[in-house]
């Protein structure tokens, strides 16, 4: 393993485990740990978690790989969670939460390991901080699809897609040069529930002649957007998924 790519990941291991004590406490982080194999002492929590101290690169990638494999990023947003009375979801709070970014960066670092993903897709504005995020970590491109077009890209691809609440037709606009045909595409959003977003990005790669390898979101909602995910994914990573009855 490369110097740098070692060092990545023991920031990805101490930003994953740092993001994860805010919501738990440590001793919940230990046990966790330890109901897994993986024995770490106290003063070794606090020292990584501070920053004293970086975990080697082959303990950095037992944690990852046992953080992913309980979905600590699923945990994490069961407590970060709030559906208010009217059934709504804060998704934009958890969509710019750095905490669950980072659990979501280490969980997609694990999860799409040999997964071939040449370029990150997402819709702005609440999927840019994580498809950011995990772009980096892939060390792959970024393509952001946006709703109204930017006259200093030049030329773009556009898809035009039915919104129900309220009623009217939405459109996602692609700049021309962010992908390029034949490139294998990993979808993020934030928020899944309908899969009209998915299904528009999945068009706009299309129309690139790029391909969608996975998608990855932090919150599924329902069953209905399942529908919207292309036959080319071999991969799709959910955070945490919501019964229906939330939006």
């Amino acid at each position: 393993m490369r110097k740098l790519e070692a060092v990545k990941l023991q920031l990805l291991a101490v930003e994953a485990l740092r993001g994860l004590r805010r919501f738990m406490s440590g001793k919940e982080v230990l046990e966790l740990l330890g109901r897994e194999g993986l024995r770490i002492t106290q003063v070794d929590l606090s020292r990584y978690i501070n920053g004293a101290v970086l975990p080697s690169p082959k303990r950095s990638l037992e944690i990852l790989r046992l953080l992913a494999r309980v979905n600590a990023l699923g945990l994490a947003l069961e407590r970060a969670l709030v559906v208010d009375e009217r059934g709504v979801v804060n998704v934009a709070r958890i969509a710019h939460d750095m905490a669950l970014l980072n659990l979501a960066a280490a969980r997609a670092y694990v999860e799409l390991e040999g997964v071939e993903v040449d370029k990150v897709l997402t819709a702005a504005v609440n999927g840019v901080p994580l498809g950011a995020l995990v772009a980096h970590v892939l060390d792959a491109g970024l393509c952001v699809a946006r709703q109204e077009l930017d006259a200093s890209a030049g030329s773009y691809v556009e898809v035009r897609y039915f919104a129900p609440d309220p009623p009217r037709y939405a459109h996602l606009y692609l700049p021309s040069f962010a992908l390029n045909e034949g490139e294998k595409v990993l979808i993020v959003d934030d928020l899944l529930r309908s899969g009209r977003t998915l299904k528009a990005l999945a068009e706009l790669a299309s129309l690139k002649g790029a391909e969608v390898a996975a998608v990855f979101t932090l919150l599924a909602i329902g069953s209905e957007w399942r529908s919207a995910v292309p036959e080319t994914a071999s991969k799709v990573v959910v955070g945490l998924e919501v019964e229906a009855g939330a939006r």
